[in-house]
């Protein structure tokens, strides 16, 4: 019996152990502004999905004219895609998995260091002139991929045009 309880004890302990680390590296990433990185990426995949959602709506009703009901068929079936590729996971998430991974690298003094530094005035303004760097270095690359991104559309819109048009298989 003092076996089961010394080992209830350690591990109650090492659970303890592991909360104020996952706790302090929870804070430390708060600090680096990866929490809000996190969620304003998670924000902006919606956006983008439904920008998707919304260019293959138009490439598929392109030369149709539906009713109202139609209308919202059309509406209920991308409001089923944008929803069925939405990410599952919260920034919470994505602490917990960080710590799992990053946790072990650090002792929970180093993290007290490392969180010391980030909350530093130095530390902020970096963290604030590189997310705003961040921001616009993607805004760049996104802009010059759209085109390359509205081509492959366009050019597998028009393959799968063709094939069904070769298939001659419709029901």
């Amino acid at each position: 019996m003092r076996y089961l309880v010394a080992a209830l004890s350690i591990f109650v302990a090492s659970q303890a152990f592991a909360d104020t680390k996952t706790q302090k590296i929870e804070e430390l990433l708060r600090a680096q502004g990866l929490v809000d990185t996190w969620t304003q990426q998670l924000e902006r995949g919606k956006e983008y999905n439904k920008q998707v959602a919304k260019q293959i709506m138009g490439q598929m009703t392109t030369k149709l004219a539906p009713n109202e009901n139609f209308q919202k068929r059309f509406d209920a079936a991308s409001d089923k895609f944008i929803e069925s590729i939405a990410s599952p996971w919260t920034a919470d998430d994505m602490v917990a998995v960080w710590a799992k991974f990053y946790g072990p690298g650090f002792t929970e003094a180093e993290l007290d260091q490392l969180i010391a530094f980030y909350s530093s005035p130095l530390a902020q303004k970096e963290i604030q002139v590189g997310r705003a760097a961040l921001e616009k270095f993607t805004l760049h690359f996104q802009q010059l991929n759209q085109p390359l991104i509205e081509k492959a559309t366009n050019q597998y819109m028009q393959d799968l045009q063709l094939v069904a048009k070769e298939c001659n298989c419709a029901k």
